[in-house]
């Protein structure tokens, strides 16, 4: 349902039809001219990053087996990843599509300027500033990209955990892919993958994505927040900038990177609530390594825990009566989300584990099964905002009781004046009798 648009929408309107007739030569020049003085030329690469890897996430190389992972050696279109004991290497060959990053459970492959959080970032201050926000790709564009674009190498780049969080957030994201256009891409392998990640995304969040595919269907007005967050703070500090040159269109984009850095904030204090939970390290001290992606999912879930009964995951489930504590399944969890205890027993921390399977994979005696998960247990309590929410609905109750009260005191106050009124009403005959 369309806002209700009141006076300050109209000043807005009124505003910005001035500003673009001042502004057009301004940002004609802007788009083709960089900050540097030299001319702005869309280039591909500009989008894309090899990834490097860390060979100590490698599944294959904790379990010493080339039977446990082969997602990253599928994926590649290029082939150009070589998995060699516990080393991990990526070649010349490889095309910087970012798929590999997207396949890797326990995020083997990053890249510097991509990481889930970024890429998160990157979007979510498009659809928070934007009407809409649209998400694609080098070969799809074409061009330079305008504010509420977001290119990539590949829309297979983006997992469904990252896809699942977006979607949790927002509801104005798009994909921008013209018909056939994959077709026609040397990375053979990203059609598929992003279609898997983004229905699996959509299912959990309950939620779709807009496709467009005509160019000319897209649109870039900012949102209504992000315009009323501009004009009001350029109103307020108008005397100001006369002095300080205050630029006001800076106010929307801080109103959007508090958000960003409030959402920054709550993941990480998930992080710490987890690990003052179940403890940050295994009984043989190993760091637990809590992924990007599930971190991301875990925020979405606790912004938003209806959806928990959505997320379809598996997790292994370990059978005391069957097991030799032999410790295979937790030297190939490397996330190590699995821990044997001198005891030989047995513990999985399911908001740590990224449901590979490596560890059922790995015991000869099937200790291990994949089960399903309740994804309730992803949900951790965010003890700051429920403080928050604690003193604000404490604060709320005071204020009524203050309005009740006052609302009493004024009561009583017109009691008495109307009491003195209807006295002096009263006494006003007799007294006119005595002087006569």
């Amino acid at each position: 349902m369309a806002e209700k648009r009141d006076f300050l929408d109209e000043l807005i309107d009124l505003q910005s039809d001035w500003r673009s007739l001042k502004e057009v030569p301004n940002s004609m020049m802007s788009s083709l001219v960089g900050e540097d003085g030299e001319r702005k030329v869309f280039n591909p690469a500009d989008y894309k990053e090899k990834p490097f890897a860390n060979s100590t996430r490698c599944l294959r190389g904790a379990a010493d087996r080339d039977d446990i992972c082969s997602r990253c050696l599928d994926v590649c279109p290029t082939h150009a990843i070589t998995v060699h004991k516990k080393s991990v290497t990526i070649n010349e060959d490889c095309r910087r599509c970012g798929l590999c990053v997207t396949a890797c459970p326990t995020e083997v492959f990053s890249t510097r300027r991509h990481m889930p959080r970024q890429v998160y970032d990157q979007i979510a201050r498009a659809a928070s500033s934007y009407e809409q926000c649209y998400v694609t790709c080098t070969r799809a564009l074409k061009r330079l990209p305008k504010g509420n674009e977001v290119v990539l190498a590949c829309v297979g780049a983006i997992s469904r955990d990252l896809w699942f969080s977006l979607l949790a957030d927002y509801d104005n994201i798009n994909v921008y892919l013209p018909v056939g256009i994959c077709d026609r891409c040397r990375t053979t392998t990203g059609e598929e993958v992003y279609a898997d990640q983004i229905a699996t995304a959509e299912e959990w969040a309950d939620a779709g994505l807009g496709l467009v595919a005509d160019e000319r269907e897209m649109t870039h007005e900012f949102t209504r927040a992000y315009k009323r967050s501009q004009f009001v703070s350029g109103a307020i500090h108008s005397a100001e900038r006369l002095v300080t040159r205050t630029n006001p269109a800076l106010a929307g984009a801080k109103a959007v990177a508090k958000k960003l850095s409030d959402h920054t904030q709550r993941l990480n204090r998930l992080q710490k609530e987890l690990e003052n939970a179940v403890g940050a390290k295994t009984s043989t001290s190993r760091m637990r390594t809590l992924t990007q992606g599930r971190k991301l999912v875990m925020g979405a879930l606790q912004h938003n825990d209806d959806l928990a009964r959505f997320v379809k995951l598996e997790v292994p489930v370990w059978d005391s009566t069957l097991c030799t504590a032999c410790g295979d399944c937790a030297r190939a969890c490397s996330v190590h989300a699995l821990d044997i205890n001198k005891a030989g027993v047995v513990t999985i921390q399911n908001p740590y584990c990224v449901n590979c399977g490596a560890c059922v994979m790995v015991c000869e005696e099937g200790a291990l099964v994949m089960e399903s998960l309740d994804a309730s247990e992803l949900v951790i309590p965010d003890k700051v905002a429920e403080e928050v929410a604690r003193k604000k609905a404490e604060a709320k109750v005071r204020a009524n009781e203050y309005v009740e009260k006052g609302k009493k005191q004024l009561n009583r106050a017109a009691d008495a004046l109307e009491k003195l009124a209807d006295d002096d009403g009263a006494g006003a005959p007799s007294s006119q009798k005595s002087e006569k």
